[in-house]
């Protein structure tokens, strides 16, 4: 291979995908890595989930009945977790290190970590004792990530529990690269489409959660597949591989978290819209029949869905009554800075004034990109050749609207129960929807370049989105997560 070729070779896009996909995911190991033992977030609830599944069937030990009444997350103490990790825990000053944002992490005076040796010679088993355990019931990332710990059940705690971090890792490679696919197939050139894959995968909440043990990891590409699926369809039309991508994900994503349902919600919209297209047609005999069948399956559908609602036993007064207060507390810029802080990567075991900050930054070029994605569906101009079709846009919309939903109306049942905010709405709920987020974002600011005759800023404005990008989360690895742990 000579100069030239070699040349041609590193600039041909299938090696710019593989070493997108290689950064974030050493990227991701070595974020593993850096974060100690259970500081994720539920991580050792998490771990202990997945702990349990892999206890024998027959439980010979003896079972000790403790109902905790009071939780202190910064003392494991008073969680029901396996004697291993409370073991583990201790031995870490896992307690210490949480109480306090300026605690760090003791070192040893050698290259062993401190305790270490103690940790591993302990021998403690991972089962549980104590119940109920302190437990997340039915999720798939836990069947499959209890398949690891089994194997590795001979390797002290620290092998298994980074192990399976960075298998968390891998299934974020597998979301970026769906993402990729996502923008190709939208119609967005290669360059475009590398572009937007690379400022996803410098996502700052993204890097750090996929590091995490957390059945989200496996419900986040699941909705990426998912878009992907939806995207061919509306490409390509509603084949049986399409609609089968689509149920795999939509399947996949509901057994590894609740909210995954809100996709076949969405499938059965799509699955409406191919309908309707075949039968226009049709006689208005046969449309309406269908139609009538459609709206006899929604009522049985709402009717069954009914016992999740908060206003399951409730008038339907009391029930907007709960929805306007419930609105109230909620719709508040207070409340939407925090939930966008999180999800643009503030911690909140620490303070960053560049991390709480940039939020209001982001927001205004945001404003920006709804405006021009007003332009995209109202203008009379017609769109420019380097944007998507209005079909895949629509979508995108959608999925995002219909997790709000689902997110918000869990949120409003919690709230009607205890007048509280037990859920709270962090910005990592949100991430399933983080691909059709940015990729809407820049749909809007093309449309915008593209009104004001400037589209030549549309290639600037990704090649600073990336740069943006990429300075916020080494801001947050090196200053604030190093700092925080090991300064």
């Amino acid at each position: 291979m000579n100069i030239s070729q070699s040349e041609n070779f590193y600039k041909k896009s299938g090696f710019i995908l593989f070493l997108i996909l290689s950064v974030f995911f050493f990227k991701g190991v070595f974020l593993a890595i850096l974060r100690p033992i259970f500081v994720g977030q539920d991580e050792a609830r998490h771990y202990n989930s997945i702990q349990y599944l892999t206890e024998p069937a027959k439980k010979d030990w003896e079972i000790i009945q403790k109902q905790m009444e009071e939780k202190d997350r910064d003392n494991f103490e008073t969680y029901n977790f396996s004697e291993e990790i409370k073991n583990t825990a201790t031995l870490t000053n896992n307690n210490l290190l949480r109480s306090s944002i300026s605690n760090t992490i003791i070192f040893s005076k050698d290259y062993i970590g401190k305790n270490e040796n103690e940790i591993n010679q302990n021998n403690l088993p991972p089962i549980n004792k104590f119940y109920p355990p302190d437990i997340v019931n039915g999720s798939l990332y836990h069947k499959t990530a209890s398949f690891i710990e089994k194997i590795l059940e001979n390797q002290n705690i620290f092998f298994r529990y980074y192990t399976i971090r960075i298998f968390s890792v891998f299934l974020g490679t597998l979301a970026i690269l769906f993402a990729y696919l996502i923008a190709k197939n939208m119609g967005f050139s290669e360059k475009n489409s590398l572009l937007l894959t690379t400022i996803i995968s410098f996502h700052p909440k993204l890097s750090e959660y996929f590091s995490n043990i957390n059945y989200d990891v496996l419900m986040i590409p699941m909705f990426f597949l998912f878009t992907l699926g939806g995207i061919l369809a509306l490409k390509n039309g509603l084949g049986w591989k399409n609609l089968a991508i689509m149920f795999f994900a939509a399947l996949i994503g509901f057994k590894a978290k609740g909210s995954g349902i809100v996709l076949f919600g969405i499938l059965a919209l799509l699955f409406l819209y191919f309908i309707n297209e075949k039968i226009k047609a049709k006689e208005k005999k046969f449309r309406y029949a269908f139609y009538a069948f459609f709206a006899i399956a929604l009522v049985l559908l709402f009717a069954y869905f009914k016992k999740f609602m908060p206003f399951e036993d409730r008038s339907i007064l009391q029930t907007f009554s709960s929805l306007f207060k419930y609105l109230g507390a909620t719709m508040t810029v207070g409340r939407f800075l925090a939930s966008a802080n999180t999800y643009w990567g503030a911690l909140s075991w620490t303070n960053s004034f560049f991390l709480d900050k940039v939020t209001y930054l982001i927001w205004l070029i945001q404003f920006f990109a709804f405006a021009g994605l007003g332009l995209f569906f109202f203008s009379k101009k017609e769109k420019p050749a380097y944007l998507p079709e209005k079909k895949y846009i629509v979508f995108l919309l959608i999925i995002i609207f219909a997790l709000q939903i689902g997110i918000r109306s869990f949120d409003w049942r919690i709230f009607s129960k205890c007048d509280c905010f037990a859920l709270g709405l962090p910005g990592r709920y949100f991430l399933p929807n983080l691909a059709s987020h940015i990729i809407l974002v820049f749909v809007g600011l093309g449309m915008l370049f593209h009104y004001f005759k400037k589209q030549h800023y549309f290639d600037t404005a990704l090649k600073t989105g990336l740069i943006f990008m990429f300075s916020i989360t080494t801001y947050l690895i090196f200053n604030v997560i190093m700092y925080r742990f090991y300064l």
